[in-house]
């Protein structure tokens, strides 16, 4: 079988591209010979600190060069890189680790309590310190690098396009997280895919500033810039004005944006001065937001797409040329790539009519870890069901219509109405709950909670938040909360959320 192990690329552009800059982040610079050397030292530190080719190996940590290097050596040694979102409450990250098999973690000092509560709470095998503040009876990365020749070289690993990658855990709209698979064929589609799609060369220089343990971060087009022999531009910052001056400094040629960041640069005055950018990657805004996102920069193209972490990141990209003639729409599917739009009984509908996205393809995960009833729930005859409500119009352009129905989106995170509604429920006052997500104006939506006593008066809306930090990540703790009499039921007796939700858009 012949290998498709994507640490491979660094050999070729450490040939061909030797000198060029490959990686920049932490105040240093890399070439593409100084990464390809750096990745071989840092995979013989993890083999000698007892990571396998075996291992299922947590990344806890921000957007540092020591993060992308890692992930980069744990390709080259064959193990699987599990990125953990720490924004996650500690118990939560347990949970990962435990469903997913992890043995290994690697950390960043910022997160030293965190590795200390899953030392102590999982079955964790090995742990290493990415900083200079390790756990009692843990190894410091920095000190396994030391015992390393300047020339160590390490084999990659003989992978085939099946052979796990890595898992991104997402919350989907379930009550627990889902380990999305991703293959080594998946981002080798991905990364041929995002490189047509965005034009990317040599010359272009990336700047990544969504987390690395996020699909935008990785794949939108993120490691796929090596692939193109480009630059990755690491920003550890998600603050608009801050972004706006790398992007600048370094002559930055394309990126991807949160809304709230993007909509954080548009307020910025004066208005930076972006004239290497090439194009702007951001989903989720309003058409009327896009023009004028246009207006003030005129020379970048803004690309629109639909995408989840179970698509290896988005499967079609606005193009330039229809830009302005397509405005609202999500562009038309990657090459590779195949999109339908199908009725209740899974039967393809006519352009123009609306119904649920269904997607297949090379780059689209083969399902989710160790979770039987989620992949029956989300596979039929090799495609995968979105949940998502669009259309697709004569020339083949999706148009996004409706989320699916319980799944929140807040600040650029995925959350499980059914995961806060788990929470609140174990609250010994509590006798029912539903969440829903609301309109807000920085977060795009923020989760609200319609909650019933068994005792009325028995708990303040205050308590009920207080309650849902102890297990879950600030974002996901309800907004709002407000103590209820009734849900709106169907004749089967099952909450009617869609009624609550237009509750909250009536006037």
């Amino acid at each position: 079988m012949a290998t498709s192990n994507f640490s491979e690329t660094l050999r070729v552009q450490a040939l061909r591209r030797a000198g060029r800059e490959a990686l920049v982040g932490d105040g240093r610079r890399w070439t593409y010979a100084e990464l390809d050397a750096d990745v071989d030292r840092h995979a013989a530190a993890l083999l000698s600190g007892g990571v396998t080719a075996t291992d299922m190996v947590g990344v806890l940590g921000r957007n540092t060069a020591t993060y992308v290097i890692e992930l980069l050596a744990l390709s080259r040694i064959g193990a699987v890189a599990v990125p953990l979102n720490w924004r996650l409450h500690a118990n939560e990250q347990a949970y990962i680790i435990d469903q997913a098999g992890i043995t290994c973690l690697l950390y960043d000092d910022d997160f030293r309590a965190d590795a200390a509560h899953l030392k102590e709470n999982t079955r964790l095998r090995v742990v290493i310190a990415n900083g200079q503040d390790p756990l009692p009876g843990v190894e410091r990365l920095d000190t396994l690098l030391s015992a390393q020749s300047p020339d160590v070289r390490v084999a990659d690993a003989e992978k085939g396009p099946d052979d796990v990658h890595r898992l991104l855990y997402t919350s989907g709209t379930t009550a627990r997280p889902k380990g999305v698979i991703h293959t080594y064929g998946n981002l080798v589609a991905n990364h041929r895919a995002q490189i047509l799609e965005l034009e990317l060369t040599q010359d272009d220089r990336i700047l990544i500033s969504a987390p690395l343990f996020h699909v935008s971060g990785l794949e939108a087009p993120g490691l796929a810039t090596f692939v193109a022999g480009g630059t990755m531009v690491l920003t550890p910052t998600f603050q608009a004005a801050d972004i706006a001056r790398i992007a600048a400094e370094e002559r930055i040629t394309g990126m991807v944006l949160a809304a709230q960041i993007l909509f954080g640069i548009m307020e910025l005055d004066p208005l930076p001065r972006l004239d290497d950018l090439r194009y702007l990657l951001f989903a989720g805004v309003a058409p009327s937001v896009r023009r004028k996102v246009k207006d003030l920069f005129p020379h970048v193209r803004t690309v629109d797409t639909f995408g989840m972490t179970e698509l290896c990141n988005g499967v079609c990209y606005m193009d330039a040329a229809h830009e302005e003639s397509k405005l609202g729409a999500l562009g038309a599917p990657f090459p590779g790539v195949h999109i339908r739009i199908v009725d209740e009984d899974f039967q393809e509908v006519p352009p123009g009519v609306e119904g649920e996205i269904i997607v297949r393809g090379d780059k689209i995960s083969p399902g989710y870890w160790n979770d039987d009833e989620a992949n029956r729930a989300t596979r039929r005859d090799g495609w995968f069901l979105t949940g998502d409500v669009g259309r697709m119009d004569e020339d083949g352009y999706l148009w996004f219509v409706d989320r699916r129905a319980d799944l929140i989106k807040s600040g650029g995170e995925n959350v499980a109405g059914a995961e806060i509604e788990r929470v609140i429920a174990r609250h010994p006052q509590v006798a029912e709950v539903a969440v829903i997500g609301v309109p807000d104006e920085k977060w795009d939506e923020v989760p609200k909670a319609f909650v019933i006593l068994r005792e009325p008066g028995a708990v303040a809306p205050e308590e009920i938040r207080r309650h849902c930090l102890d297990d879950l990540a600030k974002y996901k703790v309800p907004k709002y909360v407000d103590i209820v009499d009734s849900l709106p039921r169907n004749d089967s007796g099952k909450v009617l959320k869609k009624r609550l939700r237009e509750r909250e858009e009536a006037p």
